[in-house]
């Protein structure tokens, strides 16, 4: 009974904006569109972007159980460690910091989509970590450099997954 008692004092300390559900449905309908899209492709082509699709999927739907303020969400909360009797975060962000990691996110995904994958991830990860996370040059070239060296072994040498190459260094192009 306790734990139950904590988590319900929890609810009233849970900014507004972490307790609506409008964020986690709106995710749901992002997969929704995601998964439909990728049947347009063949068997082999979607199967990575399906995998991730039901991935978000599950933690779509555990986020948007943990909104409710019910059991359910309450035990979520508490099984995952999402309650606020000690947030990470002390204060409520602003809306224009919240922004400026969407472009961020959406300048990344462009990236990938104009270049490919293998050459956006340390562009992103450099640039990210030198302007966001005021990092040294070296520590953020090293970081860069280590990630796309792992992604490209797992990925193309290990698994022999060809990683999108972008409209602008793909030999098809925008066809």
């Amino acid at each position: 009974m306790q734990k139950v008692a904590t988590t319900q004092a929890d609810d009233n300390r849970r900014p507004k904006g972490v307790s609506s559900i409008y964020p986690p449905i709106l995710l749901l309908l992002v997969i929704g569109l995601l998964v439909y899209w990728t049947y347009g492709y063949g068997e082999t082509a979607r199967r990575l972007p399906l995998l991730i699709s039901f991935g978000a999927l599950a933690l779509s739907m555990l986020d948007l159980i943990s909104r409710l303020r019910g059991k359910a969400g309450s035990l979520i909360r508490l099984a995952l460690g999402a309650g606020f009797q000690d947030p990470e975060m002390k204060h409520d962000p602003v809306w224009q910091s919240e922004i400026l990691h969407v472009i961020w996110v959406a300048g990344c995904v462009l990236g990938m989509a104009l270049i490919g994958i293998l050459a956006t991830i340390p562009l992103f990860i450099f640039l990210y970590m030198v302007l966001q996370g005021k990092q040294k040059i070296l520590f953020s070239v090293t970081i860069a450099t280590l990630v796309v060296l792992m992604v490209g072994i797992i990925f193309e040498i290990f698994l022999e997954y060809d990683l999108y190459g972008g409209m602008l260094l793909n030999r098809d192009g925008f066809e």
